[in-house]
């Protein structure tokens, strides 16, 4: 019997998608709608605020380009909607406004009325204590009694800044995964979605769980060798590498003069995280500026080492599939997946076009041709490293894994 019941539609109709997401979902407790920069996201919110009534939180926001398992390759222009509903999860959602200047305000903001939202759920309390007593260590150790799934304007530039004061709201032990929405070329904008259409806002919605929950990121590279030390930088703006104006050393190890914005989306950055596992994340550099300086798609720390990074079909193709399962083993792997959520960043989209690998057959792979998916194309992603590290990626995948199981099972 299922702990947990899943709906989803897909379509370029907001009215066909919400009512194929309804049809296995009775009386939803949350639905995730993701909706292309293409469309008038407005007018979608008010066709699913019309289908589920006004007690359903409704969470998500622009996308460029939306993933689900009911199309063999991203869409554009279109809807995509997750309906869930579980006896055994609680769940709040919040917003916090003006991100791009007041990200620590937002933050508190967006977190403290998602918590505040959380209704006390008997079950979850009582399964937790079950679990607790019964299970071994490594078990219980898998257990997340708290998942916040953020999803934050993309065009703030202020996903760092709104993550170090998230993580004091709620301590390390609430997990964290979600993507930044998606604006489009024409106008630096993005939509988000939390009971109402928004913009320069962060959105959270916090889970207090007693379904096997788990989260991974990966992106599609591996380390290449060169590289350059950060010696002045502020935020997301780099002056000196090495010693010397960034400029210079970029063009040296990318070899090309001409510092175009199409060369640095094929150049990726990786710098080694700090925890036991030493992963790299990923760093973009955006646009060379007047000064010399060059912008990043994240912040890049003064002392950090930029190293170049490498990829082809199989390496891209391996390390999606490893991502997917870190997920499934962070769940606990459970027999039976519910759902997946997958945060894909735009330039990885991109990437993965040029070398033909496609994520929803890997998917299917892994986890069979039948389990419920969605996603959308991000502009930046937030998750965890494999050893606890928080933080906001470019070029990567961060993925939700939702199992058809409680954590006593």
């Amino acid at each position: 019997m299922s702990v947990i019941k899943v709906g989803v539609g897909h379509s370029t109709d907001a009215k066909a998608a919400i009512a194929q997401a309804l049809e296995p979902v009775s009386k939803p407790d949350i639905i995730f709608c993701f909706v292309s920069i293409e469309l008038d996201i407005n007018s979608v919110y008010t066709t699913v605020r019309n289908a589920v009534g006004q007690d359903v939180p409704i969470v998500g926001g622009s996308a460029a380009g939306e993933l689900s398992h009911l199309y063999q390759e991203p869409q554009s222009g279109s809807v995509v909607i997750m309906a869930l509903q579980s006896a055994y999860f609680s769940v709040g959602v919040g917003a916090g406004e003006a991100l791009s200047i007041r990200p620590v305000k937002a933050a508190q903001q967006a977190i403290r009325e998602a918590q505040g939202k959380l209704v006390s759920n008997p079950a979850v309390m009582s399964l937790m204590a079950i679990a607790l007593d019964s299970k071994g260590a490594s078990e219980v150790s898998r257990i997340k009694p708290c998942v916040n799934i953020v999803l934050p304007d993309g065009c703030s530039s202020q996903e760092e800044a709104f993550l170090r004061a998230l993580l004091l709201e709620t301590g390390t032990v609430a997990q964290v995964i979600g993507g930044s929405t998606s604006g489009d070329a024409k106008e630096p904008i993005s939509y988000q979605i939390c009971d109402g259409v928004k913009t320069d806002t962060a959105v959270v919605a916090s889970f207090s769980t007693a379904i096997k929950m788990g989260t991974a990121m990966g992106h599609p590279y591996l380390p290449a060798g060169q590289g350059a030390v950060v010696t002045q930088s502020d935020g997301r703006v780099v002056k000196t590498l090495n010693g010397k104006p960034v400029k210079e050393v970029l063009s040296n190890l990318m070899g090309q003069g001409d510092l175009t914005p199409e060369l640095f989306v094929q150049h990726p950055f990786g710098i080694k995280s700090s925890d036991v596992f030493g992963e790299y994340t990923i760093k973009s550099a955006q646009a060379l500026n007047s000064d010399g300086s060059v912008s990043f798609y994240a912040e890049i720390p003064v002392g950090a080492f930029l190293r170049a990074m490498k990829t082809d079909k199989t390496i891209a193709e391996q390390q999606f599939r490893e991502t997917l399962q870190k997920a499934i083993v962070d769940a606990g792997s459970p027999k039976k997946i519910a759902a997946i959520i997958v945060f894909n960043c735009i330039l990885r989209h991109q990437l993965k076009t040029r070398l033909g690998v496609n994520d929803l057959r890997i998917i299917q792979e892994v986890c069979g041709d039948d389990v419920p998916m969605i996603g959308f194309n991000t502009f930046g992603e937030q998750g965890h490293t494999q050893g606890g590290s928080v933080g906001h990626y470019n070029q990567t995948a961060t993925v939700l894994v939702i199992a058809d199981e409680i954590i006593t099972q």
